[in-house]
């Protein structure tokens, strides 16, 4: 089922246009901007997109022009990952799975330390589940021991990658909220 959903949801996502992929990116921006600056984060790590993902450079762009500390991922093993600060300039380059990621290894940021995690996903839905990409990265890094603060979990996805019920395991942790290009959509269950 999770399969199929995938395949669906990202043929979806292969019919945005590159002028409407740059729209909803300043969107979806704008829309994570204000709730981040809301909750006075000042950590946030996210997602480097990749492919026809909603894309994250302008919201990156904006997190930086206010100052805010970014930690981005790094695969260290195979379906092993962990944040690092996101360093001004810093080369990048384009790990196993095509995905960049820095050049060099940098400073890692600890799940404590982070006020906001935005994660890549194939689709969510109202309830703030998330379908990932398969790889269970994210599922291993959200895992790991508990922590007193947890960070606040945003899903980041054009509206189009909601589903009506996505299929929810044990494991899977639920968002704390959905941004996307047509706004701030909050977990009703």
């Amino acid at each position: 089922m999770k399969k199929a959903l995938r395949r669906e949801i990202r043929a979806r996502r292969l019919r945005v246009s590159a002028a409407q992929r740059r729209r909803a990116a300043i969107a979806a921006a704008q829309y994570a901007l204000q709730l981040i600056t809301q909750r006075r984060a000042r950590r946030v790590a996210l997602y480097l997109a990749y492919g026809s993902e909603l894309p994250t450079a302008p919201l990156i762009q904006r997190l930086q022009q206010h100052g805010l500390r970014i930690a981005v991922p790094r695969i260290t093993a195979p379906g092993v990952m962990h944040f690092e600060w996101l360093r001004a300039g810093a080369p990048m380059r384009r790990n196993r799975l095509g995905i960049e990621e820095p050049a060099t290894r940098g400073s890692r940021a600890h799940r404590a330390e982070l006020d906001v995690v935005i994660l890549p996903l194939v689709g969510f839905d109202l309830r703030g589940n998330r379908l990932g990409n398969g790889g269970g990265f994210y599922d291993r890094w959200l895992a790991r021991p508990r922590i007193a603060q947890r960070p606040r979990y945003l899903g980041y996805a054009y509206a189009l990658q909601q589903a009506e019920h996505l299929p929810r395991e044990p494991w899977d942790i639920r968002l704390d909220a959905i941004i996307t290009e047509q706004g701030t959509r909050w977990p009703t269950g």
